[in-house]
């Protein structure tokens, strides 16, 4: 189980910092699925005891990134490609909720900082780093879900997302070993961006529930490509 070293995270608990990097190691396939995970080897490699590993596999385990098989062994969690509707159309659901909350909310000081953060994702739309990619993307809708200001939303919608760019991540690598081309995958926000600055709550859910559904066409289609070579 080759695992690097891990960049120390500030002001966290051992436990925290172990959660948080055993699941990008996960999200990002450092960790593939299926592969058994060793908690000594773990901890090493995190500078913390093996307690703290202990308790971070359980809370990845109740997060759906890690199984625990009978006989206390671990593993990855299998990624499932029928699972796209599971996780992109409630997605569309919370965050369409919350872009109508943030509508009415937003001030002049957040439209700049979302039209920065778009700005920021369209410079990376096309990166091959596409953990850079996703991530410019993701940056956009944070601050939507902060805006809105429902946490329980903001909980729901990062567990969701940990799932969604696991497999964005996985699909794309695929696809580019394949030679499949996947420009644009993830479409600009233009009319959710506009939506906001008219602070049309109804419109803005529309556009941003629209906006995961399209995606979630789009990656569909590609996995069939992919299943057919």
């Amino acid at each position: 189980m080759p695992i690097p070293t891990s960049k120390p995270f500030e002001k966290q608990t051992a436990k925290d910092r172990a959660y948080q990097q055993i699941k990008k190691w996960i999200i990002e396939g450092t960790l593939m699925p299926q592969e058994k995970l060793a908690e000594v080897e773990l901890a090493k490699s995190i500078d913390v005891s093996r307690t703290p590993i202990r308790e971070a596999l359980l809370r990845l385990n109740e997060d759906g990134f890690v199984v625990m098989e009978a006989g206390k062994v671990t593993r990855v969690a299998p990624l499932n490609d029928d699972d796209i509707a599971n996780l992109y159309e409630p997605m569309a659901v919370i965050e369409g909720l919350a872009a109508n909350q943030a509508a009415s909310e937003l001030d002049e000081t957040d439209l700049k900082k979302l039209a920065n953060l778009e700005k920021k994702y369209r410079a990376n739309v096309n990166s091959t780093n596409f953990v850079k990619m996703i991530e410019s993307d993701r940056n956009f809708h944070q601050a939507i879900l902060e805006i809105a200001g429902n946490k329980y939303e903001q909980q729901f919608s990062n567990l969701l997302f940990g799932h969604i760019m696991r497999y964005e991540l996985d699909l794309l690598k695929k696809l580019r070993e394949a030679k499949i081309n996947f420009k644009n995958v993830i479409e600009p926000h233009d009319l959710l961006l506009k939506s906001l600055a008219e602070q049309n709550s109804p419109k803005a859910s529309s556009a941003m529930t629209k906006d995961w559904l399209m995606t979630m066409r789009k990656l569909k289609s590609l996995q069939s490509m992919l299943t057919e070579e």
